[in-house]
């Protein structure tokens, strides 16, 4: 597709040429002239036309890019109205020259014209990909933002974004409000093709209502880091529901140097409120969204920038929207959080100093079942490698979707089987959960054992786990071959994605004590396991 798509651009900047080429020197450059203020006119109008739209609304995905082309085309058939009765006539000028000269001032139309309709389309929501061509977004294997994808032959959007931001500090630069294009909306060409790299390859929001979040705090280190502290409201959520950020969509603008412009910089890794607690992550996977607790209408991030020396942060760009900065506190990150971010090896030694002695209390995050909550399936559909009985789930693999519809009651499965007299302990061991293990298998190595002991020095290994996936579960049960260390576990992703919780069958009566990895203690718990009606 990206071969039509090239086709078409290079052809209709060559039709375009040809055809002003033909109606001579002087409506040519007439022409070229009512594109440069046309565009001049639409980018300056731009913004606060389609600030004054945003409501929170399913257009808001809309208002960018429509509002772009819309005043763009209106504002160029105005301005050939009245050239055309200005100028009513042509210059007699040899046919060579009408041509070749015609034709030059033509492709300049033909180039800024293509190049504003695509930054346009890039605004408005779509799949990340135009006809093949992505542009500018999230490589696939580390997440890094940067170009990605082959390039258009003729880079219209490029040329475009160069020509009205050299404009915007030159000829055409706005003394009035002192807001020029290349320090206020920088790269713009980028900018249409980021908005776009969101969840599920571009079908999350693309726009944010400037009133719905606020940077309320900014830290810059003089190791090369600025952090900055950001309220985001109802109205920023995903469709009114989740908040979900790429690392393409958030860019750190700082103060212009030389003339290059200002630099902007994306975030390296993120902070988020968890169901319990917070959790540390990296956008260094294109699989990494930072996110909200499902089910609350605000969120508070923390988004940290490496930047380059000499940095100056001037504003943050979410979704487009610029968000004015509080004056930023000089202060000392830790070097733990440096090493983190730039994803170098954190020493176990900083990893367990940053845990309680005696690990965290976990009685909240236990629960006594056999049921699995939320799963609704019926034990028909099951595969034949998961074993189960009398509508419970014995040993095997499962990978499923949480519910079907219409299971009869009869065929429902109840949970987890345990034999006579024990009870199936669930724990939930996913990064930034209390009970977290993956964040200490640096410091602990693949080999350390988890156990879960007893008021009597009993020990309980798990007997499988569930991954909650999202839209579906994947179960394991081997209660005659336990889980005896952390690398017997699959890997879980840094971004928090994937849920996990271990299974236990532990002796009905006895009180929990301890959960433990190794030699380091998890948590501690209270918590006598007593039979409960299936």
């Amino acid at each position: 597709m990206i071969l039509v798509l090239n086709i078409l651009v290079i052809g209709i900047v060559a039709l375009i040429a040809y055809w002003w080429a033909n109606q001579g020197v002087l409506s040519s450059i007439l022409h070229l002239v009512c594109v440069i203020a046309a565009g001049t006119i639409a980018l300056a109008a731009w913004e606060p036309i389609t600030f004054a739209m945003l409501n929170g609304g399913a257009f808001d995905n809309f208002a960018w890019g429509t509002t772009l082309i819309g005043t763009f085309a209106l504002t160029l058939l105005i301005l050939r109205f009245i050239c055309d009765r200005l100028a009513p006539a042509n210059v007699e000028l040899p046919q060579w020259a009408n041509l070749l000269f015609g034709g030059i001032a033509g492709s300049g139309s033909g180039v800024l014209t293509v190049g504003i309709c695509l930054i346009g389309a890039g605004f408005i929501q779509s799949d990340s990909e135009i006809m093949g061509w992505r542009g500018w977004g999230r490589d696939n294997t580390n997440g890094v933002v940067g170009q990605v994808g082959a390039p258009l032959w003729l880079p219209v959007t490029t040329l475009t974004d160069q020509a009205f931001a050299y404009l915007s500090v030159g000829t055409l630069r706005p003394d009035f409000s002192g807001t020029p294009l290349r320090d206020y909306n920088p790269r713009l060409d980028e900018l249409s093709c980021l908005v776009r790299d969101t969840y599920d390859g571009g079908k999350g929001q693309i726009s944010l209502v400037p009133a719905a979040a606020t940077v309320t705090k900014v830290i810059q280190d003089e190791a090369g880091f600025v952090i900055c502290q950001i309220k985001f409201k109802a109205a920023a959520m995903d469709f009114g529901g989740q908040l979900s950020l790429s690392s393409a969509q958030v860019r750190l603008v700082g103060w212009p140097s030389g003339s290059d412009g200002p630099t902007t910089v994306f975030p390296a890794g993120w902070q988020q409120p968890l169901a319990e607690g917070s959790g540390l992550f990296l956008f260094d996977d294109i699989s990494h969204y930072a996110s909200s607790v499902p089910g609350r209408k605000d969120a508070d991030l923390t988004l940290a920038f490496e930047v380059p020396d000499g940095f100056r942060p001037r504003f943050l760009q979410v979704r487009g929207t610029r968000l004015d900065l509080p004056t930023p506190e000089m202060a000392t990150v830790p070097e733990y959080f440096v090493r983190l971010m730039r994803g170098a090896d954190v020493t176990p030694e900083e990893i367990l100093a940053s845990r309680p002695p005696m690990g965290y209390p976990l009685d909240n995050a236990i629960d006594v079942s056999s049921r699995i909550r939320k799963l609704s399936i019926s034990s028909n559909g099951l595969p034949g490698d998961m074993e189960h009985r009398n509508n419970f789930l014995v040993a095997g693999s499962l990978l499923t979707k949480w519910t079907e519809q219409n299971v009869s009651p009869g065929l429902r499965i109840k949970g987890i089987l345990s034999d006579e007299g024990t009870e199936i302990v669930q724990i939930k061991v996913s990064r930034g959960e209390a009970a977290s293990i993956f964040e200490l298998l640096p410091a602990v190595g693949p080999n350390a054992e988890i156990v879960l002991l007893d008021a009597k020095g009993n020990r309980y290994w798990p007997m499988g786990y569930f991954i909650d996936e999202g839209a579906r579960i994947r179960i394991e049960l081997s209660p005659g071959r336990p889980i005896r260390t952390i690398g017997e576990l699959p890997p879980l992703p840094t971004s928090g994605a994937k849920k996990m919780t271990l299974l236990f069958q532990v002796t009905e009566g006895e009180v929990l004590r301890e959960l433990r990895l190794g030699d380091v203690t998890i948590g501690t718990m209270d918590m006598a396991v007593r039979g409960r009606r299936r």
